[in-house]
């Protein structure tokens, strides 16, 4: 007797009669971007800093992430979905005044805050 194939695996039933994914029409609020071409900024800045921080520099780390986070609310602001990449996570307004938030937070904390080292 002669079984069915596991469902998933090549040759079965249900693997021949899939549908392609659904794409959200105009209308829809979801914004999908097949390319992560902006945040690469993103990630040398947090790695630039994470350096800065590694070698006690903490005014320098804190720069760092605070002026790439600055950048990046830039560029979100400004570049079309298909450029902003990665940035893009929500609506514009709502990733812009996120990441400015961010940046805001890092820079009052890191400047204000004591953070030299305990001796």
């Amino acid at each position: 007797m002669m079984s069915q194939p596991a469902l998933g695996h090549p040759g079965s039933a249900a693997q021949e009669s899939t549908t392609p994914l659904a794409i959200p029409d105009a209308d829809s609020r979801l914004q999908i971007t097949r390319r992560l071409t902006a945040w690469w900024i993103l990630a040398v800045g947090f790695v630039v800093s994470f350096a800065f921080f590694a070698t006690n520099h903490m005014w320098r780390a804190t720069g760092t992430l605070s002026a790439t986070l600055a950048l990046c609310t830039v560029l979100r602001a400004v570049l079309p979905v298909e450029s902003a990449g990665g940035l893009v996570v929500r609506r514009r307004l709502f990733d812009v005044i996120t990441l400015a938030g961010f940046a805001i937070a890092v820079a009052v904390s890191g400047f204000t805050l004591d953070l030299t080292a305990l001796h």
